[in-house]
Parts: structure tokens; sequence; C-alpha cells
């Protein structure tokens, strides 16, 4: 018999609860089959890094910002004893219980939480999961104390934060203070008026309107990862499988916002066009020169690492990180 989903009492910021209202209409577009490939994504980029396929085998899990589940639900499938998966979007949550419904998996619940504030003991999971979601919180540092303290000694963590550095990133920058000006609304008609499928509009939503959106320089997360106690980590360097596999698929994505601008969505309100008009500009200007980047990589006047490098920058950080048998690093058992 499956135990009732509990909630936990927090007190989340104005920020969490704007980036929870976005996620929590986001994730329930995605379709059965897209939800379905979503879920294999985590199992095809675990392998695809060399790690353990039996690694799951009776593990307690936790998954920290859920949102739909479907790591949630790619844990269990993979082996877990237990899951939970905590998220602050009540949306989000009813659809990941919906989800589970069609899967189905009696080992994985669902709790209303904050990344912050996890309601758990100390030591309770052999695995924490957090992907995507530090950092659009007031605080990475609390976020990786937290995930640290609830894991038991020897456990493991597998952490997504954005990468600094790259035209990518930039670009977003720029959109952002234009964006909050059309409104989320009016974007949300343009991508209707595109056909965008859910998980694109789900990323582009994501980049353009959380209020939060920090990225971290390879230095900086090694610093808060030993900060908050971690003893070791090791960096995923395979399988992006997605914007982020190459040049040429991250000038795509580039080029995918810079319609997003194209479309005309209000005619009759020439204040929004014009700023879309501007947008659409910032766009064809940073698209071509990352084609004339992609241009002298191709004649050798300039070499991939370089042309990653100024495109992409660090790119996701994807890391798995352990918690010492012994306790933190610096500090006694």
């Amino acid at each position: 018999m499956r135990k009732t989903d509990s909630a936990a009492t927090v007190s989340p910021s104005s920020a969490d609860l704007r980036t929870a209202t976005l996620y929590g209409k986001l994730w329930p577009r995605y379709g059965d089959e897209l939800f379905s490939e979503s879920v294999d994504l985590f199992a095809a980029r675990w392998l695809a890094n060399g790690e353990d396929p039996d690694f799951f085998r009776d593990k307690v899990c936790l998954d920290v910002g859920c949102g739909g589940g479907r790591y949630s639900f790619a844990m269990s499938r993979m082996g877990a004893r237990s899951v939970v998966g905590i998220d602050l979007s009540e949306t989000g949550l009813a659809d990941a219980r919906k989800r589970r419904e069609a899967f189905p998996l009696s080992n994985v619940r669902f709790m209303h939480a904050s990344a912050l504030e996890l309601p758990f003991p100390d030591e309770q999971f052999d695995f924490v999961c957090c992907s995507g979601v530090l950092h659009h919180t007031p605080s990475v540092e609390k976020g990786l104390q937290e995930i640290y303290r609830v894991l038991k000694p020897g456990g493991f963590a597998y952490l997504l934060l954005y990468g600094a550095g790259g035209l990518f990133w930039p670009l977003n920058d720029l959109l952002r203070p234009l964006a909050a000006l059309l409104g989320e609304q009016y974007l949300e008609k343009a991508l209707d008026n595109m056909g965008c499928a859910a998980n694109k509009r789900r990323v582009l939503l994501d980049d353009t309107f959380t209020p939060i959106l920090e990225r971290y320089s390879k230095e900086r997360v090694e610093r808060l990862l030993k900060s908050a106690g971690f003893c070791g980590w090791r960096r995923w360097n395979s399988a992006q499988l997605d914007h982020e596999s190459n040049a040429s698929v991250l000038i795509e994505e580039m080029e995918e916002r810079g319609r997003l601008y194209e479309t005309e969505v209000c005619p009759s309100n020439p204040q929004k066009a014009a700023i879309q008009l501007h947008c659409s500009n910032v766009c064809r200007s940073v698209i071509a020169a990352a084609r004339e980047l992609e241009r002298q990589c191709q004649s050798g006047h300039i070499t991939e690492e370089e042309l990653r490098a100024a495109l992409i920058g660090e790119g996701h950080h994807r890391i798995i990180a352990e918690r010492s048998l012994r306790g933190k690093i610096g500090h006694p058992a």
C-alpha cells in the first residue's frame, strides 16, 4: 500500500514562488511520449558517462526540485528501493503524481518542500539528484549544505549547475529585461504561433523569466562543493544531449530564439512590436558573430576548443559529488 504523500513546512522566498509558478505551468504540457523521452534521458547520460548501470539497486534516493518527476521515475526504473521527489510547485507535484499512476511505480512519492529547507533528518539518503535547480535559488550555498546534510556518509549527489562564459548566456541576459517588458503571455503566444514543442517551451521560458539565473565558473563550483563538505567530485563530459553538444547545435538554439522574436504576435501594439524588433536585431547580431567564428574554425583560423569556449563557455556543470565516510573535509567525523 502506497504511503500518503505529506507536506512540509517551508518558507520560500518570493523568487522561489515565482519560479515554482512558472515551472508548474510548463511540466504538464509534456505529452506522454515526450515525457517518457525525458525520463530516459537520465539513464542515457548516466551510462554514457561511464557510471555503474547497477548503482541504483536498493538505493534510497531523493530528487530535489523534481518538477514533473522525470528523474524520480528514472531512478526508480534503474533499481532504486525508494525515491522521494520534492518541489515547491503544487501544480508540478500534481502532474508528477498523475504520471506516477501511468508508469506505475509504487516506490516513488512526492512532497511539497524547498531545496533550501529539506524536511528530512540527517543522513537519510544514498543518492540525491538536484538537476538544474540551485542556480534558480537565493542561496546555492544553503542548497548544497542541505544536500550534504541528508546524504548518508559515503553517499553521492548528482548536480547540474549552469556554467559561465560563451556567447549564449550574454545573449540571454540582453534579452531578459526586454522580454520582461513584452511579458510572459506575449511570448507564450509567440511560442504558440511557432508551434514550439513543450520541452523547447520549457527551456525558453525558464531562461527568460526565472527571477534568479546564476552561472558558475569551474573554480567557483569547486569552492562551493568543498565548502559544503564534499570530499570529491567528478564531471560528466560526455553525452550532453542538448544545445551544448557542439557549436552548430548551439547556434541552431540561438536561431530558434531569434525566430521567437520575429513571430508576429500583436501588430496593433506598436510599442511592443518595437521592443520585439530590437530583440530580433540583438539575436541576429550575436548569431552573425557566432556564424563567423564557426567559419573561422572551419578554415583553420581558430581551433574547435577555441570555438567551443567562445560560444558555449564552460557549459553545464554536470557533477557527481561524494560525501566522505569520515565527515566534512577538514572537520572531525
